[in-house]
């Protein structure tokens, strides 16, 4: 059975399953998952065996299947963590396929990954016979076929506010979004600035996390992605644009990884690379609805899902293909001057995109 993230409690509260699956790119609600399962042990808490071998043999399988099945003559049943379990399952496949149809009585198995093919013959049955638990990283912005969604209707402003409240404090919406401009996507960060709110609000009988607290206690400024950039450039705000690219230079960028990138040569490439790739989009779709194809006919053409259509309808209605064909000449012109390493600083290059010069 598989289940999200925040549904494991509920799914532990009557019993453990001997095998649990927590797969997904979000390293802290993986490790969040595990801590889920641990107190959910109850008495057997403390005796979670942790096993990280990242190139185990096959001896090590049947090793930790044996201790599944044997209870300690102290401990009792054994309670073991196999992180990362990617390789441990790419051994011994009948061993794996013999071991979950006959599960262990009494022992407990939780395999971590950042992702698992579920097209192989194991993971189907994994899938039927384990608890899996699938940890998506929340998405920052509002989902691409609600292009008139407000900015703060987005899943990980709905996980802050989740995670306030599970704390005990209140946090509108609107303020998540800011606390999260602020601090970034990482979860971990954000987790961490609202364990310092609970501390700073400990004395405060409202509880609510305001925007004068938020801007007091985080870094002084708001976060810019190159997705937002590149977004406001193709829907023709150049205010917006020109902001965003500053906040861009003066704070950098975090990448899906966490890390963060504050040159503005790496930065100015990136976003020329993000522009090109949407300009080549919005060309075909001008191209394809000009010769009759309908929208899902351009989106499949271009190579993008159903829920992105409102979005390139908005910048595409933006960008006409004369407005279009500048731009592009504007980012060509950046990247041919950014790479012969004369002329215009990186900052200057953005700023020339941004107003259109």
């Amino acid at each position: 059975m598989k289940i999200p993230a925040r549904e494991l409690s509920g799914a532990l509260t009557e019993r453990v399953p001997p095998l649990i699956i927590i797969a997904g790119p979000e390293e802290f609600l993986r490790r969040e998952a595990v801590e889920t399962v641990r107190k959910h042990l109850g008495e057997r808490s403390q005796e979670l065996d942790r096993r990280s071998i990242k190139s185990p043999s096959d001896a090590d399988l049947v090793a930790l299947i044996d201790d599944l099945r044997t209870p300690s003559l102290f401990a009792g049943a054994q309670a073991i963590v196999v992180d990362p379990a990617e390789k441990w399952l790419a051994l011994d496949p009948d061993l794996w396929l013999h071991a979950i149809q006959s599960p262990w009585a009494a022992g407990h198995l939780v395999l971590v990954s950042d992702g698992l093919d579920g097209r192989t013959k194991l993971a189907k049955m994994l899938a039927k016979q384990a608890l899996w638990v699938q940890v998506e990283r929340p998405f920052h912005r509002p989902p691409p076929w609600k292009p008139k969604a407000r900015p703060w209707e987005n899943d990980l402003n709905q996980w802050i506010v989740a995670r306030a409240r599970g704390v005990g404090l209140r946090i509108d919406p609107s303020i998540a979004h800011l606390l999260q401009g602020r601090i970034g996507p990482r979860l971990a960060d954000l987790a961490s600035a609202i364990d310092r709110f609970e501390t700073v609000l400990a004395g405060d009988s409202s509880r609510t996390i305001t925007a004068e607290r938020v801007a007091e206690h985080t870094p002084d400024g708001e976060e810019s992605g190159l997705f937002e950039v590149v977004d406001a450039l193709f829907l023709g705000d150049r205010a917006d644009a020109l902001r965003q690219l500053r906040e861009l230079l003066r704070r950098g960028s975090v990448d899906a990884k966490g890390s963060r990138t504050t040159d503005p040569t790496a930065l100015l490439l990136q976003c020329l690379g993000v522009a090109l790739s949407r300009a080549r989009q919005l060309r075909t779709w001008h191209e394809f609805r000009a010769g009759g194809a309908s929208e899902e006919e351009t989106a499949a053409e271009i190579g993008v899902g159903r829920p992105f259509i409102p979005r390139l309808l908005q910048q595409a209605a933006a960008t006409p293909p004369p407005a279009l064909e500048r731009t592009i000449d504007r980012l060509i012109r950046a990247d041919c001057d950014l790479k012969s390493g004369a002329g215009p600083t990186a900052e200057e290059l953005f700023e020339r995109i941004a107003v259109g010069r």
